[in-house]
C-alpha cells in the first residue's frame, strides 16, 4: 500500500470528509454495530503504512485521531448495560482481543513505533 493510499484508507474513514464511505471499518461500527475485520485489517495496514512516513500534516494526524476517539467511543457503548449499542457477530472475549489490538495499534501509529503483525 502506498502513502496515498493509506490516507485514501484514513479519509474513507473519517466521518467529516467527503470521501467518507458507508462501507468502511469506521461507519460499519459505528452506524451498523458491526465490527468489519476485512475493514478494520484495511484501516490497520493504512496506520501501519503511514508510520514509515516520515512527516504527517496536522489534519492527517487529527483524522487519525478521531477515528481513534469515535471507534473508542463505541466500545465503551458496547460495554454499557444502559446503552442499547452492542456490537454484532464478535463474542465478548474477541471483543476485549480486538479493543486491545485497536488500542495497540493506533498507540503504535502515534508513537511512531507500530509493529506489523497478522
Amino acid at each position: 500500500m502506498s502513502a496515498l493510499e493509506a490516507k485514501r484508507v484514513i479519509a474513507r474513514n473519517f466521518p467529516w470528509n467527503v470521501c467518507y464511505d458507508v462501507s468502511s471499518f469506521t461507519s460499519q461500527m459505528h452506524e451498523d454495530s458491526v465490527w468489519n475485520q476485512p475493514e478494520y485489517q484495511l484501516l490497520e495496514k493504512a496506520l501501519l503504512q503511514l508510520t514509515l512516513e516520515a512527516t504527517a500534516s496536522d489534519e492527517l494526524i487529527w483524522r487519525i485521531f478521531r477515528i481513534f476517539s469515535y471507534c473508542f467511543a463505541s466500545f465503551g457503548s458496547h460495554l454499557d448495560p444502559r446503552d442499547s449499542f452492542q456490537i454484532e457477530g464478535i463474542s465478548p472475549d474477541e471483543f476485549y482481543d480486538l479493543r486491545e489490538r485497536f488500542q495497540n495499534v493506533f498507540e503504535g501509529y502515534f508513537s511512531r513505533n507500530m509493529q506489523s503483525s497478522n
